[in-house]
């Protein structure tokens, strides 16, 4: 009876949270909700996608956003940017100045043949739009490598 119980209420648990869900963002132009402790780029986490890019977005701390960026220059390399900044969610904005890229070549077992750290200290920022889909613009100030680069909000659901 206690385990029917713990699972029944788990259950409403999860429905509840996806009846809230907003696929992936609130909205931009929706009225600000009250603080209430979340991390406000919760709105926008997720995978972002294009060509042969992605950008992975997490949470970091109560108001900061964690920004990977893969590349893949060809099917044995790829370069890595990673970031962190404070979320301006009033501007959609994650300015950073600590992106370290690395450059990854693969053997063709699929094992990491060598690791070059290319840079530390980069600058930039990622810029989210809520329009008709949810996207991200990243203004790389070391390399310009993607600028006016729209990059996609990818679901797994869709």
């Amino acid at each position: 009876m206690k385990r029917t119980l713990c699972l029944a209420a788990a259950l409403i648990l999860v429905i509840s949270l996806c009846a809230c869900g907003t696929n992936g963002a609130q909205s931009a132009g929706s009225e600000a909700l009250p603080d209430d402790g979340q991390n406000p780029v919760m709105n926008f986490i997720g995978v972002y996608g294009h060509d042969r890019a992605s950008v992975m977005v997490e949470p970091d701390g109560t108001d900061g956003a964690k920004i990977t960026v893969t590349w893949a220059s060809s099917a044995a390399e790829n370069s890595e940017w990673v970031m962190s900044g404070k979320f301006d969610p009033d501007a959609l904005t994650v300015t950073y100045s600590d992106c370290v890229k690395t450059t990854y070549v693969w053997n063709e077992q699929g094992e990491i043949d060598s690791e070059t750290v290319e840079y530390e200290n980069g600058e930039g920022t990622i810029t989210f739009a809520d329009g008709e889909a949810l996207t991200l613009t990243w203004d790389d100030a070391q390399e310009h490598i993607a600028d006016g680069t729209v990059f996609e909000y990818a679901s797994l659901g869709e």
